[in-house]
This record gives C-alpha cells, sequence and structure tokens, in this order.
C-alpha cells in the first residue's frame, strides 16, 4: 500500500468522497439557482437593494447564532447523519418556494414573506449542517489525502459559483423564477441519497470535555486560530457585494437578469480557475502570505467593480476578485484544519463558519443600506475595508510547527 497520496483524479473516482463530491458540487450550483433568483424576485417586487440583503440575513443569520451549537453537537453526533437531516430541513424550504411560486407565478405572491420564509428554512438547515459539513472531510479519505481533498472542497464550492449563477440568470430570463426555484429544489435529492448510503472512515474522537465552552477556550489557548478566524470574516464579508448588489447593477446598466448572473459568474470563474493554484501557491508562499496576496487580489477587483464604466470592466474585475477571494478563504480552511485536534474540529470549523458565512447578513445589510442611501458603487468600495482588517491579522498568524 503506498504513502503516496492520491491525485485528485483518484479521489473523484473514490467511492466514498466522490459520490459525496460530485453531489455536493450539484447541490451547491442549485444553491446558486436559489440565491440569484431570490435577489432578482426581491429587487423586481421592491426596487430595494436592503431588502435584496435581507435574503443574505436569512439564509445566514442562522450560522452566525447556532453554528457554536451546531459546531458542539457535530463533535458529540454522528456528522454524516447531523448533515443528512439539515439537507432534509434545507430542501423542505426549497420545495415549498419552488411549488408555490410554480403555482402563483412571481406576481401572483403576497409580497416578499414567501421568498424570505424559504429562505430562513433553507438557512436552518445550513446551520445545523455546515459544521458537519467541514468536519465530515476527513473521515472521508485516508489521513495522506486530507490536503487534496480539502482542495478539491473548495474547488467543487468555486466551480458551482462559477456555473450556477450564470445558468441561474439565463434560466430567470428565458423561463421564469419558478424554474430556477425548482432545479434548485431537485439538486439537493442526490447529496441526500449519498448521506444515506457512504460509510465514513472511523475516526477517533478523544473523550472530554464537548460543551461550546471548551471550543472556545481552546481557540483562546490558540491565538492563530483566531487571526485566521478574522482573516476569513474579513475575506467573506468583501465577498458580499457580488450577491447583494449585482441586481443594482445590472440596473445601472440598464440591463437584465442574465447579467445577474454573469456577474456572479465571472467571480465564480476566478476563484475556479486559480482553486486549481492554491496548493502550488501555498507550498511556495507559505499558507499566511497566499492568505494576504488573495486579500490583495479581492481589494483590487472590488476597486475595479466599484469604478467600472461599462459592463465588460464590471466582469473582468469580478473575475480577478472572485481569484483573490478563492486564495482567502481555500488556504485559511486548510491552515486551520492542520492545527486541529480531532476532538474539537467540529467546534472550530464552526468558528471558522461564523465569521465566514456568518459575516453575511451585517454585511448584506451595510451593503445594500449603502447602495440605497448612498450609490451601488460605495456600497461595493466600503467593503475593501474589512480587508485591510484582514490583512493586519494575518500578519499575526505564526506558521504551523
Amino acid at each position: 500500500m503506498t504513502d503516496e497520496p492520491k491525485g485528485s483524479l483518484a479521489l473523484i473516482r473514490d467511492r466514498t468522497f466522490g459520490r459525496y463530491l460530485v453531489t455536493n458540487f450539484t447541490s451547491n450550483i442549485g444553491n446558486w439557482f436559489q440565491n440569484v433568483a431570490a435577489g432578482i424576485v426581491i429587487f423586481q417586487l421592491t426596487g430595494s437593494n436592503t431588502l435584496v440583503g435581507f435574503v443574505s440575513v436569512l439564509q445566514f443569520v442562522g450560522t452566525l447564532v447556532l453554528s457554536p451549537w451546531s459546531g458542539a453537537l457535530a463533535d458529540r453526533a454522528n456528522r454524516r447523519l447531523l448533515l443528512l437531516w439539515a439537507q432534509v430541513i434545507s430542501a423542505a424550504g426549497a420545495v415549498g418556494v419552488a411549488i408555490w411560486v410554480a403555482l402563483t407565478g412571481v406576481e401572483g405572491l403576497p409580497g416578499v414573506w414567501p421568498i424570505f420564509l424559504a429562505s430562513g428554512i433553507i438557512g436552518l438547515g445550513y446551520a445545523l449542517g455546515i459544521s458537519a459539513m467541514n468536519a465530515l472531510v476527513p473521515a472521508l479519505v485516508e489521513p495522506k489525502d486530507l490536503s487534496g481533498a480539502i482542495a478539491l472542497n473548495s474547488t467543487s464550492f468555486t466551480l458551482a459559483r462559477a456555473i450556477g449563477p450564470a445558468l441561474a440568470g439565463a434560466v430567470v430570463a428565458g423561463l421564469g423564477a419558478a424554474w430556477a426555484f425548482g432545479i434548485n429544489a431537485l439538486t439537493f435529492l442526490p447529496l441526500i441519497i449519498v448521506l444515506v448510503i457512504i460509510r465514513p472512515r472511523k475516526v477517533e474522537r478523544p473523550s472530554g470535555d464537548r460543551s461550546v465552552r471548551a471550543g472556545f477556550a481552546y481557540v483562546r489557548q490558540n491565538p492563530s486560530m483566531l487571526w485566521l478566524v478574522l482573516g476569513v470574516l474579513a475575506v467573506g464579508w468583501a465577498g458580499d457585494p457580488v450577491n447583494t448588489l449585482s441586481p443594482a447593477y445590472a440596473d445601472l446598466f440598464g440591463l437584465d437578469e442574465t447579467f445577474v448572473g454573469l456577474q456572479v459568474g465571472a467571480f465564480g470563474t476566478g476563484a475556479a480557475i486559480v482553486s486549481t493554484q492554491v496548493a502550488r501557491l501555498a507550498a511556495r508562499l507559505g499558507f499566511e502570505r497566499t492568505t494576504q496576496l488573495g486579500m490583495v487580489v479581492l481589494a483590487a477587483g472590488l476597486i475595479g467593480f466599484a469604478v467600472a464604466p461599462v459592463p465588460w470592466v464590471v466582469i473582468v474585475s469580478l473575475f480577478l476578485g472572485g481569484s483573490g477571494f478563492v486564495l482567502g478563504v481555500a488556504t485559511t480552511n486548510a491552515n486551520l484544519q492542520q492545527r486541529l485536534d480531532e476532538s474539537m474540529r467540529g467546534r472550530v470549523m464552526a468558528l471558522w463558519s461564523m465569521a465566514f458565512l456568518g459575516s453575511r447578513p451585517l454585511a448584506a445589510i451595510v451593503d445594500g443600506g449603502i447602495a440605497d442611501l448612498v450609490s451601488p458603487r460605495v456600497g461595493v468600495a466600503s467593503a475593501v475595508i474589512p480587508l485591510l482588517v484582514g490583512l493586519w491579522a494575518m500578519g499575526r498568524v505564526r506558521p504551523n510547527s
């Protein structure tokens, strides 16, 4: 038996990790159908950037509030089953709004609250499952394959971000929002089936204090982990404008829903292409410097997005921003995962999730509010400020021994 880690193709063909990766990728594409369609519908009904941002609030506020407890649960319970039930909850919200919009059409909705309700239910499932999702990956592969699995997992998210929004914008423009919501609902099924049938590798979890408080204490004793969490918070915040303000930018240039998907798709395409080089850059520069490089590139993309005079400059700038975004996300995740004791993995990755996704509600409110009070361009530019804080935080992270 070789000690060499498996290559990417071998991991994709793996009967356990490969099945999980492919179906999770499919589900992530569906998530973007939901996000793009919801943003377009809310903007059509209200013309409010703030209310578009409120979709993100409802999707991710649960992650901010519940992650410490879902992380503790992921360290106590069967992570596969916890993730399975979380997917079932989110699927219920997705199916509900798909049926409602299919029956009544967007014009027949009694206001925006059905979209908000579905977003809240989907967000609840996500909050319950995100810690288990991050902590489950090491049990799907052998230890020697962990770095490759994390990189592929990050790549699947970024590829979904590249493909999903562009397809979603085209579907909404050509067929209507009901189709986009329906496609999202269907994409939950393959992942649910795989979570029923796969059997992860047994990973020993040493006994001890499995409380939320013990997780916080563990991180306080390892200051570099705190700085990594602050770093990913900055990256997550700075990645919000492309989601919250893309409908406003389409309106700014007098373009239709297709341009909404193209904006988010350009961001994801940049992320997907650069994700293949994350491991190589990290090996050459180190995790910390690669994260800082990503923050600088993301800031440059946001500035270009903010001042873009024509649509093609928006697309190029977002492609650049997505490239920096994936460098920041993938390296903070891998950096943190390699520092963890198995017994603490769920709780610490819950903090990572809180910072990365839990920051989105506040970022969406701030970005949308600034866009409504001043302009969408100023809303985008304001997202550069957290990256300056993130650069400072990453300078305080000590390399893992």
